[in-house]
């Protein structure tokens, strides 16, 4: 097991610097210019329309999928369904992020869902959590995200924080630990429902000692689905974007269109929305 894995194993993320090149990140830039306009265009025209972005998506099965500002609904917090709207991110992006993983963790692995989010100033900050307990209800039981920034990620506009050793520091009295194709891995204790649906629980966040992952445009952070992490707001004057494409492993099936036909269903589901900035997030579950 190279250096890399064993990093990987033991902390549940690792950094790739530049992992993208220059080409990569051009393709994506372009990309994600042209499904930002079409996120603006959708919430203007729902907005004018009065129809609800729930009863939209129900009627559109093959649609970019996008989430307004919890303070504002014509403002993009994230979008979605990246990979099935984008040629360009998939012939050349997603495959290169793939190699990445399958090297990394010496499994195949295929993706399961994606999203880019805005971080748009003054707000976008992310609660800590772990994003397993948003994918219960499909049955693979490990993923790995690759985090891509379109923008430099530092401290003042939000970059991500990741713990030192959460399994040391919570410990494992009263919590629940799931076997995956790594090791045991602990599911913290989080809110259910509420304003702080899919938080991790205060008094167990407490216990973790947190290292802010400042990165570079065109670096890839690397993390599984049960490394905590949260990020601030952006106290910056200019958005920081973030791609965040999240695979599982081959073995367990290709969940990618079940997974985004059930958003579409289920919209408004706040299990849809753990601990992000939007509306949809704080309705009871």
């Amino acid at each position: 097991m190279s250096t890399r894995s064993e990093s990987f194993k033991a902390k549940g993320f690792v950094v790739l610097p530049q992992g993208l090149n220059q080409d990569d990140m051009a393709t994506l830039e372009n990309s994600s210019q042209a499904m930002y306009q079409r996120a603006e265009a959708l919430l203007a025209a729902l907005a004018e329309s009065g129809e609800s972005l729930s009863d939209f998506y129900k009627r559109n099965d093959d649609e970019l999928i996008v989430v307004p500002e919890i303070d504002d609904p014509l403002k993009v917090c994230r979008y979605e369904y990246i990979d099935g709207s984008n040629a360009a991110v998939n012939n050349q992006i997603v495959p290169k992020l793939k190699a990445y993983i399958d090297e990394l963790t010496g499994s195949e692995f295929v993706l399961f869902k994606d999203k880019c989010n805005a971080k748009n100033p003054g707000g976008g900050a992310f609660d800590p959590h772990q994003d397993v307990i948003a994918y219960d209800q499909f049955s693979p039981k490990y993923h790995v995200t690759a985090a891509i920034f379109l923008d430099d990620a530092t401290i003042e506009n939000g970059c991500l924080h990741f713990p030192e050793d959460y399994i040391g520091d919570v410990g494992d009295t009263g919590i629940e630990y799931v076997e995956t194709p790594v090791w045991r891995l602990p599911v913290l204790p989080a809110y259910n429902g509420g304003p702080d649906n899919g938080n991790i629980q205060q008094d167990v966040a407490d216990k973790i000692r947190w290292n802010p992952i400042t990165a570079r445009r065109g670096d890839v952070v690397l993390f599984d689905s049960y490394v905590p992490h949260y990020s601030e707001k952006n106290d910056s004057q200019k958005t920081r974007r973030a791609m965040f494409f999240t695979f599982n492993a081959a073995a367990d099936g290709n969940f990618y269109q079940d997974y985004y036909g059930m958003k579409r269903a289920e919209f408004d589901n706040p299990k849809f929305h753990v601990a992000t900035p939007t509306a949809h997030a704080k309705l009871e579950g």
